[in-house]
């Protein structure tokens, strides 16, 4: 890829984690926070479905080794974050998803051979598993203290 779209790549990634941050702020000062929570779910899900069809982009564009496992194996995001968002209770879902971004950035920059996509992906990931974790512990507290 050259420079600007690099750039651009990046402007857009740190730019998605807006509606991750912007929710679990919002949500942990008690505003709109059954709206928010359950906004933040179905946002989370999207991205990583998002995730796992990159490599499905990369299959098709004959990058990947094995790309009949890969195609198989980047289905995990997508339906692992609708079981998590369809069948868990929504503190347990804002965990689950948390957890699987984690364990997805692991495989996806072994897999993924750009320098510059591990440069991004690791601190939006740390940054999006973060408000996950505000979620958890938001929607935790209320269990708790409600």
């Amino acid at each position: 890829m050259n420079e600007a779209t690099i750039v651009t790549a990046n402007r857009l990634t740190w730019a998605g984690i807006v509606p991750f941050l912007g929710s679990a702020i919002l949500g942990a000062i008690g505003v709109w926070q059954d709206q928010l929570a359950h906004a933040f779910l179905i946002y989370s899900a999207v991205i990583l479905s998002f995730l796992g069809g990159i490599h499905w982009g990369l299959v098709m564009a004959g990058r990947l080794e094995n790309p009949q496992g890969s195609l198989i194996i980047c289905m995990f995001p997508s339906l692992a974050a609708w079981g998590a968002v369809a069948f868990l209770p929504v503190l347990w879902a804002i965990a689950a998803l948390g957890f699987i971004y984690l364990i997805w950035l692991r495989y996806d920059i072994r897999r993924v051979n750009e320098k510059w996509y591990e440069q991004i992906r690791q601190p939006v990931t740390f940054v999006v598993a973060g408000s996950h974790f505000l979620w958890f512990i938001t929607l935790a507290t209320e269990l708790r203290v409600g």
